[in-house]
């Protein structure tokens, strides 16, 4: 399974596509791992980068009737794909992935020792590029880290398979020699986090198919959406600095030539998207293309050249001249190559389809579902549940509007923001210490989302650049996005949600990996639950109103019924048609045309919501049950509680939370 570049996927996320659909909107911030939702699969034998495939050739080999694609087996409704990849039979159980062991021998410090070597040893199996350490660390050589080479790393293909999962198997053989009953505080959430992942990983490399069930090069939320941003984030200390940049800016050749080369691998194995798709991806790339010329990352780097202290004249020229030399000499051309090898693959006679129309398909999304949502709930208890919260947010509603209209005002009329995003910031850093614990003193910047980003770009993002720093915190705002709701967006990026979770965990844990290996589901459930939380601290009083419960149930509806399609449409075979007709049922008046756009981005990004409202599902499940079973218990305790138990599943969580407040 693909090692794509952490530092990827983190920014993935932070500009991530926001699509509105009857006023449904997502915001989110960096993070990610492998095998989670912004994982995309890589290739391993490749054809020639430069052969442009033709289905009508019969010297193409996607033409051989011998080759998987024109060879199936007996796939009954499944799209026909190669019987030369291993796929799983059946969907596995919680049980089967994450068996129960002895209990281990080793003990005190030995034990100790034992997991602080395993975790170095997989973070740095994990995190092996200098795009990623850069991004990472402000001081990598306290972790370890020593790379030289600038370069956006390496990917494993189905070659690697076998390795990467005997490399697993082996970290946690050593991990379940430990007893666990000698491990106390964050060494114990560790063990359990790491155990936990290892095991996810062996179940993941057990399958040569799960390489191939998603395109890396969606037109929606792909790496090629986002990666001047990314390069844009990088900063200067130094010459060096400036001219690794520049390494890895000539390094997108070779990168996206990877990229690439799965593409054309995908369609030898039958993974075949739609002529469409290989279309707008291209097109993708045709609007980089036509930045070269204006491109703003001539600008920036010249700025950031400023933070250089006595940078010579003579090398500030070589650098500009270097740089611009890197970005129209190889950087744009590799872009219109890309182009113009998404477009060979039209013809190829390919769909888009969700998960579940592939063989193993279901498992994979399973497995993946289970991973970004830091859950062990079946699929089927996760769509139990996202019905049963809708059934919940529905009567809540009536119930409401029963009382007559006297809400209604403040429900048309509200303002939830204090102005500018310092404003929220300074107001939302006072407003939630009653309700939340203390984090350390820290410091943070902000960035103005370039002009080319603001149409596609959330309203704001937060990223933990260099999180061994508590100083920095970047804090990305879309000037476009600034509305009468910005208060609560920062909310959820900032105070007490993205920014303030991050600061806190790194605080409170002896352990990197439980900030470095982020868990999705429990990032972005806690933001999406304090951004609802926090909607209190804008109305009269600090009071939780009919019109307030009102708004937070619109959120919740929306986040929740695309939840719902994520898991239909992947898990059940739900067609456009049957997510419009969902939604019209909701009351959402939406056609096809508005909801295209939407179900394309679930099928080429399939789990893309499930992140989000799972993770806020569990959390707010999490927090109502602490409070019923504890109810002498502060909003400040139940939420210090939460956060004490750090970065691991929502059983986990709820385990240590008993232990903090029993």
């Amino acid at each position: 399974m693909k090692k794509l570049s952490v530092k990827i996927i983190a920014l993935a996320c932070c500009t991530s596509l926001l699509l509105s659909v009857a006023g449904c909107s997502t915001k989110s911030n960096g993070g990610g791992r492998r095998h989670d939702d912004e994982t995309k699969p890589e290739g391993g034998r490749v054809t020639d980068p430069t052969y442009v495939t033709d289905p009508t050739d019969p010297t193409d080999p996607t033409s051989d009737p011998t080759s998987p694609t024109q060879n199936p087996g007996n796939y009954g409704d499944f799209i026909p794909t190669s019987d030369d990849l291993t796929y799983p039979d059946h969907v596995a159980s919680f049980e089967e992935v994450h068996p129960v062991h002895q209990r281990g021998t080793v003990t005190g410090k030995d034990a100790t020792d034992l997991l602080s070597q395993v975790e170095y040893d997989i973070m740095h199996h994990e995190i092996n590029c200098y795009a990623d350490v850069e991004i990472y660390f402000e001081h990598p050589e306290n972790f370890g880290f020593d790379i030289q080479e600038a370069t956006w790393g390496d990917f494993t293909g189905i070659d690697d398979y076998d390795e990467e999962k005997a490399y697993y198997q082996s970290q946690l053989d050593k991990l379940l020699t430990i007893d666990i009953e000698s491990l106390k505080g964050d060494d114990l959430l560790c063990y359990e986090k790491l155990v936990y992942d290892c095991e996810e990983s062996v179940y993941a490399y057990s399958y040569t198919a799960f390489e191939y069930y998603k395109m890396v090069f969606n037109y929606l939320v792909g790496p090629q959406s986002d990666i001047l941003f990314i390069l844009d984030v990088y900063s200067f200390d130094n010459v060096k600095d400036a001219e690794n940049y520049i390494d890895l800016v000539k390094d997108l050749d070779r990168y996206f030539d990877q990229l690439c080369n799965f593409e054309e691998e995908r369609v030898y194995y039958g993974f075949i998207a739609s002529d469409n798709s290989y279309e707008e991806a291209a097109k993708s790339f045709d609007n980089l293309v036509e930045q070269k010329d204006d491109c703003f990352l001539y600008a920036s780097f010249e700025e950031r050249l400023d933070n250089i202290q006595d940078l010579s004249d003579s090398d500030r020229t070589r650098l500009i001249s270097e740089h611009e030399k890197a970005m129209k000499e190889v950087m744009f051309p590799e872009f219109e190559e890309c182009a113009s090898r998404m477009r060979a693959l039209k013809g190829s006679g390919g769909e888009d389809a969700g998960l579940c129309r592939y063989r193993g398909g279901d498992a994979y999304y399973a497995m993946l579902t289970r991973a970004i949502t830091n859950s062990d709930a079946t699929v089927e208890e996760s769509i139990k549940a996202l019905d049963d919260k809708l059934d919940s947010v529905y009567d809540d509603m009536m119930t409401i509007a029963s009382t007559g209209v006297d809400w209604y005002d403040e429900y048309t009329n509200h303002v939830y923001s204090k102005g500018s995003l310092t404003d929220n910031l300074d107001f939302l850093n006072e407003a939630v210490k009653p309700d939340f614990p203390d984090i350390p003193a820290h410091g943070y910047y902000t960035m103005d989302v370039p002009e080319v980003f603001e149409e596609n770009f959330s309203p704001a993002a937060y990223l933990g650049y260099h999180l061994d720093n508590f100083n920095d915190n970047l804090l990305i705002v879309n000037n476009s996005g600034v509305d009468d709701d910005f208060g609560v967006t920062v909310a959820h990026e900032a105070y007490p949600g993205h920014m303030f979770q991050s600061l806190y965990t790194r605080a409170h844990t002896t352990h990197p990996y439980m900030y470095l290996m982020y868990s999705t589901g429990y990032a972005e459930g806690w933001a999406t639950y304090v951004e609802n939380y926090s909607m209190k601290y804008f109305t009269e009083g600090g009071q939780r109103t009919n019109a307030m419960q009102l708004i937070q149930d619109e959120s919740v509806l929306g986040l929740i019924a695309s939840t719902r399609a994520d898991y239909g449409i992947n898990y059940e075979n739900w067609s456009l048609t049957d997510c419009v007709d969902y939604f019209n049922e909701l009351g959402f008046p939406v056609t096809e045309d508005d909801f295209r756009d939407f179900y394309t981005l679930l099928i080429m990004d399939p789990g893309y919501y499930a992140k989000y409202g799972m993770g806020y599902l569990w959390t707010q499940k999490t927090m109502d049950d602490m409070h019923a079973k504890y109810p002498n218990a502060t909003d400040e305790q139940i939420h210090t509680a939460y956060l004490d138990s750090l970065t691991g599943t929502f059983d986990m969580i709820n385990r240590n939370m008993d232990r903090i407040l029993g």
